[in-house]
């Protein structure tokens, strides 16, 4: 620490946004020190208290890039209020000034861990804005320190699971460059000498070969997720409570406090625990790191409400917003503004995606006052996705009920198109299931009917026949390629149509 502050190159401009809590007795010194620091640049924001126990008290619900304090104070002193900051674990940047300073005085600060130490001497108010900057500079690059150290122990903790990724894949990687090796020898024979080998027999190589991969390309997603597809009643009060508790202690080392305000009821939604948790820890990781970036670390606050048969998650913080050619963009893969090389601008995409799967929807923007705001819907349980089912087998019936229950799917289940014809034209679903061929009215009839006064059920629809040859199939998907899934199938597979179709309803529903 220095009495003498060497003049500081940087430009007033260059400077980020930083908050600065001030804690000074003297109204009118505290008004010289306010102006002399606000030469650094209209977004420096200086809140000016009297007393220590102001002071404490204030940092209990706001976060600041920095605290100025007095060494003299009402009822204590400055190094009574730092001691308490360590007894407390904030870590804030201070500044601790004086007219009467001693060298014991300054060792004393030191070992408390202040960052700086200002006599107010003829050269205070000169150098005070030259020492606020300095020190908040300096804080911030620790706390990126600390943030960056933070997903390095993460990292590292993955380290065996990411060797098991690797051995998994590589042999994956190297079987699909087999069959993509004939599938393009085959496609070139067939451009530069047509008449070496038959189409036939091209084709059949062809697909051969778009099998091979495909199957492979499933086993590795399958297990690039690790995510089981069951679907379990989860109380988002509780999972958002132990969530936070969990967060906020590793983040309060970074200067960011986590805070919720939920409802003290229960919040019952039907999904799965670790992609949910894979959402959530991903937007508080966005905002703390928008925080430490841009402002020193700041408040993130997670809200949990009720509105129309949803549950509405709120992740909010008070750091500089998201920009607005970003918005547009925010969940589009490889969108990474403001993140510079760091970031592979995927997180808020999958995000995005497993919401989907849960029948919700996930939005971000600005606040009116300032920060950034992400907004997560999901179906309370029982008022889950609905999807409109068509087969008159009872077992198959009963079991594709219990398939979509497992994805958090309720099931509006008929063994007779009949039934739906009286409904269609008011009914509110977010899947339909057809069987063709059934005694009644089947889903050559419904699906006709759909066309006529229900188009926007087009896009939602897919037929589960016993018969892929059936002629009136072959027509309906020449017309509308809508998705078939042929019996029997396998769950996985019934899974995967479900799933695209979920996404693609809620990607076409207006936000």
């Amino acid at each position: 620490m220095h009495n003498q502050i060497p003049v500081s190159e940087e430009r007033p401009e260059e400077q980020l946004p930083a908050r600065i809590l001030l804690v000074e007795d003297d109204d009118l010194q505290a008004r010289a020190m306010t102006e002399a620091i606000k030469k650094l640049g209209p977004q420096w924001k200086i809140i000016h208290v009297r007393t220590g126990e102001e002071c404490l008290t204030l940092l209990e619900t706001v976060t600041f890039s920095a605290a100025i304090i007095d060494l003299f104070l009402p009822k204590c002193t400055g190094l009574d209020v730092i001691r308490q900051f360590q007894i407390r674990g904030w870590p804030i940047a201070t500044i601790l000034v004086t007219a009467h300073g001693s060298e014991d005085i300054a060792i004393e600060a030191l070992r408390l861990g202040v960052s700086d130490y200002l006599k107010k001497d003829d050269d205070f108010l000169k150098n005070l804005p030259i020492v606020a900057a300095r020190t908040v500079e300096r804080h911030r690059a620790h706390l990126r320190q600390v943030s960056e150290y933070s997903r390095l122990r993460v990292q590292l903790s993955k380290r065996d699971q990411k060797s098991l990724v690797d051995g998994f894949a590589a042999p994956i990687v190297h079987d699909i460059k087999n069959p993509l090796t004939y599938i393009r020898g085959m496609a070139e024979i067939l451009v530069q000498h047509p008449n070496v080998t038959s189409a036939k027999d091209a084709g059949n190589v062809i697909l051969k070969g778009a099998k091979r991969i495909s199957e492979l390309v499933d086993r590795l997603l399958k297990f690039a997720r690790q995510e089981t597809e069951e679907r379990v009643s989860i109380d988002l009060t509780d999972f958002l409570c132990r969530l936070t508790l969990a967060e906020s202690e590793r983040l309060k080392g970074q200067n960011v406090r986590l805070v919720n305000e939920l409802v003290d009821v229960p919040t019952v939604v039907r999904g799965a625990c670790g992609a949910l948790e894979q959402v959530f820890l991903n937007l508080i990781a966005n905002a703390a790191e928008a925080l430490i970036q841009n402002s020193c670390g700041g408040q993130i606050t997670i809200k949990l409400s009720h509105s129309e048969g949803y549950a509405v998650v709120s992740v909010t913080d008070n750091g500089p917003g998201i920009a607005e050619e970003a918005i547009q963009h925010l969940f589009q893969p490889f969108s990474s503004f403001g993140k510079g090389k760091k970031g592979t601008g995927l997180g808020l995409s999958i995000a995005s995606g497993l919401i989907r799967e849960h029948g919700g929807r996930i939005s971000g923007g600005n606040l009116p006052t300032g920060g950034a705001c992400f907004t997560v819907q999901l179906p309370l349980d029982q008022q889950g996705p609905l999807a409109l089912v068509l087969e008159d087998e009872f077992p198959v019936r009963e079991l594709i009920t219990s398939q979509l229950s497992a994805l958090g799917i309720r099931a509006d289940a008929h063994a007779d198109g009949a039934e739906i014809l009286p409904v269609l034209a008011t009914g509110q679903w977010d899947l339909v299931l057809l069987d063709l061929r059934i005694p009644g009215v089947g889903g050559v009839e419904i699906f006709q009917e759909i066309q006529r006064i229900r188009p926007d059920l087009i896009g939602k629809t897919m037929i589960v026949s016993g018969s892929i040859e059936d002629r009136a199939l072959q027509e309906l998907m020449i017309a509308h390629p809508i998705p078939c899934l042929p019996k029997p199938y396998s769950v996985h597979d019934f899974n995967q149509i479900i799933r695209l179709l979920l996404r693609r309803e809620t990607e076409d529903t207006p936000k």
